[in-house]
């Protein structure tokens, strides 16, 4: 059985705050769970988080707004290429009419796939993201003012993998980290941890002639997944066993203040990542507030009106 619950959250390099702020929260119904920093690098760069108004783990996107920056990301394989969010059976129609209001690409034609509807729309940044309509999802909703709750969207419920290999991923995913192969759709492979809920699955495309991808933080791509695990020790028992393996390329547990991070690549090239529980967003705001105010970790909050000034101001 898999010590991953399923996701933590997932987290896009992409154009403009403002543009990102008013995507999540302004046309989906998402919360914004917590403004800070990218904690890597010494250029304040934006880590903005949204969910649902919890900021429950498998309900989170994360964005790094690299605009301010000017470095671009290369899409290509060896990375998430899809999001896709939960929403309720029968709310696509609901959805098309939202995104034609508020000039957001959105494909004409509903897909089905592994026996659910999904509807393929596009971030202003150019990512690509998935609506898929699920009666399994019992998650707390994303409302809006504007956005009923028979419509809303639950959280995440899957992420699609661009590869131009499958067998060693296949492999991985199974053997690794304990993920039940659930069928193929065409190109399409499809992995589940425990029941196959909304926000535990995976999907593989098979795209054996798509190049490589970057792997840097470059605006326009999505640059990792985080799978939840409850402590630091399950990200080390994770980690010993993908070491036992041969799959070496895997970090130290990082702290990034609301949680713990254990990097490591899968086979096919994809950012994965390992994010403790244990900690969470109560630590500098209430519940309730989440979201209100810019914090920072202990260890820069003397410099909160240098980074402040140097970063693009956002109206929620």
């Amino acid at each position: 059985m898999s010590i991953i619950k399923g996701f933590h959250h997932l987290t896009a390099c992409v154009s403009g705050a403002q543009e990102d702020v008013d995507f999540y929260v302004k046309l989906l119904g998402q919360s914004l769970v917590k403004k800070t920093v990218l904690l890597d690098g010494e250029d304040p760069i934006y880590h903005l988080y949204y969910g649902n108004p919890q900021g429950d783990a498998g309900t989170l996107v994360t964005s790094f707004p690299f605009k301010q920056k000017g470095v671009q990301g290369r899409r290509g394989s060896g990375q998430i290429r899809v999001i896709n969010y939960s929403v309720p059976k029968g709310s696509l129609d609901f959805w098309r009419a939202r995104f034609s209001a508020h000039g957001i690409a959105f494909d004409k034609e509903v897909v089905e796939r592994f026996g659910e509807e999904r509807q393929r729309f596009h971030h202003p940044c150019g990512i690509e993201f998935d609506l898929v309509a699920s009666d399994r999802d019992p998650r707390v909703p994303c409302l809006a003012d504007d956005i009923p709750e028979a419509f809303a969207i639950r959280g995440v419920h899957s992420i699609t993998l661009s590869l131009r290999e499958v067998a060693e991923s296949i492999t991985f995913m199974q053997e690794a980290i304990d993920f039940r192969y659930a069928g193929e759709s065409g190109p399409y492979h499809r992995f589940e941890t425990s029941d196959g809920a909304p926000g535990t699955i995976v999907e593989f495309l098979h795209e054996p002639d798509r190049l490589q991808g970057s792997s840097i933080y470059g605006e326009g791509t999505i640059h990792h997944v985080a799978f939840a695990v409850d402590s630091q020790e399950q990200q080390m028992q994770i980690k010993d066993k993908l070491m036992s393996m041969g799959y070496i390329d895997a970090s130290e547990s990082v702290n990034r203040n609301y949680f713990r991070s254990m990097y490591f690549k899968m086979p096919g090239g994809v950012i994965f990542e390992a994010a403790t529980t244990d900690i969470g967003f109560a630590i500098d705001e209430e519940p309730g507030h989440f979201g209100e105010e810019f914090q920072l970790p202990p260890w820069l909050r003397d410099r909160k009106e240098e980074l402040l000034g140097r970063l693009e101001a956002i109206a929620v």
